[in-house]
């Protein structure tokens, strides 16, 4: 089995592009489901955040899962994505999937929202059944080794990111008064209860909170005492008293437009980190307002850039080595399939050969379970050996090379020689 990967990210994509490539909860299900029917796709993960839209899949045909995957972008969300989308094979694909988990392939280096972010994709996968063992291995070691450099290199000790830059800005923005500015949080989700929490810790005293329902009040005010609930339907209502809006909702809609703006008496800075974005463009041409979005925050470098830069060579440095580990694993889980396979295919032959000779045979129920008990037997007997050799091997290469050769036997379809390309193709072990 072999990992590909193919999607869209901040690193050279415009946000209103990434938009069009973002997947909500139902399509996020829908896309799974779609995927895992095309015969070249085993295995499905979708990763979609603010800042990438990316689909992970298991494969036996590399090429055709990067197709497949490249015509459902762009016949699922958009023909603009063409000019943007990126294809990742094998090892690169691995080591991507490293990056992505660690933030070494973040906006903010190093952040530690995308940690979450990632086990969310994986349970949400689970949740129906869309990634088997090859993808939750590869994921839960990539979760589990970004556990460890975190914890190793003390960023954990600096959390980072975009929720906790917003703030910081904010901060900075206001430097001799920034605890007594008034700031509405639209969202009551994981980011807006981060921004929430970073408030708290950097001293903002008068935070307000709107949401379109308000299940989780109590945590809100759990976290800061002084937070202030405001219905939904009032958020206009108080925009004239605020100085800051920070917006991170999950609505595939536009939830703060130009016409409904009342009028202020003083400057607003609006800060929206969804995606899609929560406020209309326009908004950012409007007299006393400054709109800032989550690409604004490429260039916001923060005082611990220069330490993370130089911590992310070496954390680059052991993710090939826990690669190289990972793909040994793979390698050998292929000596797995090939036992599964051989049983499979022996109690398959048996089964048949026992309803033919019961078929044809006059036989009593006490004869035809004394045959069917010989006859998978000696089936069982005749694939011991092998899978007691198979089991024997220790070389990646060995394992490779009887992996083709098992496969050109029991493969139903008439196979050809096997050229050098195809070989080259095919004993890629991921």
């Amino acid at each position: 089995m072999k990992l590909v990967v193919v999607g869209i990210n901040h690193q050279n994509t415009p946000l209103v592009i990434r938009e069009k490539g973002a997947f909500l909860n139902r399509a996020l299900n829908e896309g799974i489901r779609a995927l895992l029917k095309e015969d070249a796709i085993a295995e499905v993960i979708i990763l979609s955040t603010c800042n990438r839209s990316e689909i992970y899949v298991s494969t036996r045909n590399e090429n055709a899962a990067g197709e497949i995957l490249t015509q459902f972008y762009l016949n699922k969300k958009s023909e603009a994505l063409a000019p943007y989308l990126f294809v990742k094979k094998g090892r690169a694909a691995l080591v991507h999937l490293y990056e992505v988990v660690t933030g070494l392939d973040s906006m903010i280096l190093g952040e530690d929202q995308i940690l979450g972010q990632v086990k969310d994709a994986l349970e949400k996968s689970q949740a129906i059944k869309g990634c088997g063992k090859y993808l939750t291995k590869m994921f839960r070691e990539a979760i589990t080794f970004t556990k460890k450099v975190k914890t190793q290199y003390k960023i954990s000790e600096t959390p980072l990111s975009l929720s906790s830059t917003a703030v910081k800005h904010i901060k900075r923005q206001y430097p001799q008064d920034y605890g007594n500015k008034k700031i509405l949080i639209i969202g009551s989700g994981k980011m807006g209860i981060l921004a929430l929490r970073y408030m708290k810790a950097e001293g903002f005293q008068n935070p307000y909170m709107t949401n379109r329902t308000f299940h989780n009040m109590d945590e809100c005010e759990a976290i800061h005492e002084n937070v202030q609930m405001v219905h939904y339907e009032k958020r206009y209502d108080i925009i004239p008293e605020m100085d800051v809006i920070i917006t991170a909702t999950a609505s595939p809609h536009v939830i703060l437009k130009v016409e409904a703006m009342p009028k202020r008496i003083k400057p607003l800075t609006i800060i929206d980190l969804a995606l899609p974005r929560d406020v209309e463009e326009a908004m950012g041409t409007m007299d006393g307002i400054e709109l800032l979005t989550i690409d604004h925050f490429k260039e916001m470098m923060d005082e611990t850039m220069v330490y993370r830069q130089k911590i992310a060579k070496k954390i680059a440095i052991e993710i090939e080595a826990e690669i190289d580990g990972l793909l040994l694993w793979i390698t050998h889980a292929k000596v797995d399939n090939m036992v599964g396979d051989l049983n499979q295919t022996s109690r398959k032959l048996a089964d048949e050969t026992i309803t033919t000779l019961c078929e044809h045979l006059e036989l009593t129920k006490k004869q035809e379970d004394y045959l069917s008990k010989i006859v998978r037997s000696k089936f069982r007997e005749m694939v011991m050996s092998p899978i007691k050799q198979l089991k024997s091997l220790n070389s990646e290469e060995e394992i490779l090379g009887i992996e083709k050769t098992v496969t050109y036997l029991f493969s139903e379809k008439p196979q050809k020689a096997l050229s050098g390309d195809e070989k080259d193709d095919d004993t890629a072990v991921v």
